[in-house]
């Protein structure tokens, strides 16, 4: 894993940075995205400072194009038109989505990117339930556990760049089609968050 580049698509949101802080500081090459490389340039100068690993920015398109693993840290009503800008860099690599729908949303975020994207990706779905604070907190373990859908390539990277953090866990939930699960369950743990005045409430399996 650690000779493949990681490029966050949409990477300069709360996710995104806590993500790509994460992975390299675990040693991964990565790569951040945004529709303006000036703004991703600022977000990946600031984590190399902070971990003195060198972290590139690029516009969406450039991080598609030079990352082996695309990561796709975006709005869920962003999907469409940004996988249509990057769809042509996407052929036979590995995309995780870590989308969340609005609640109650028939199809999952997982399913909506399926649909658009060229059928020689491999999908995974991952790392929803992870709190973004947790991730840009440096001093502690990341007290989660992830579950990953999807297609049998992609969940086994996708597990392997979730266990890159510590304190995370990651696990083999099935199909891409169980991700509305997944995903659906991110809306109560915000909840949770909310009602009992936390910000790091979680998703741990137990007995495994």
């Amino acid at each position: 894993m650690s000779n493949r580049i990681i490029g966050l698509v949409g990477g300069t949101g709360n996710l995104g940075r806590g993500l790509a802080l994460r992975l390299a500081k675990a040693s991964q090459e990565v790569v951040i995205g945004s529709r303006y490389k000036e703004k991703a340039e600022t977000v990946a100068k600031e984590i190399t400072e902070r971990i003195g690993k060198k972290v590139q920015g690029l516009t969406n398109e450039d991080a598609a194009r030079v990352s082996d693993v695309i990561i796709l840290t975006i709005p869920f009503e962003g999907i469409r038109n940004i996988i249509e800008r990057i769809s042509q860099y996407l052929e036979g690599k590995t995309v995780i989505s870590t989308i969340v729908p609005p609640i109650f949303s028939e199809k999952s975020a997982a399913e909506v990117v399926r649909e658009l994207l060229p059928r020689t990706v491999y999908l995974a779905s991952a790392f929803h339930n992870i709190g973004y604070k947790a991730l840009l907190d440096l001093e502690k373990d990341v007290e989660c556990d992830v579950a990953v859908c999807g297609d049998e390539p992609a969940k086994k990277i996708a597990i392997e760049l979730a266990e890159k953090i510590p304190g995370v866990r990651a696990f083999d939930c099935g199909p891409i089609e169980y991700s509305r699960i997944i995903e659906n369950f991110t809306h109560l743990l915000i909840y949770m968050n909310k009602r009992y005045r936390k910000k790091g409430v979680s998703l741990r399996f137990t007995g495994i």
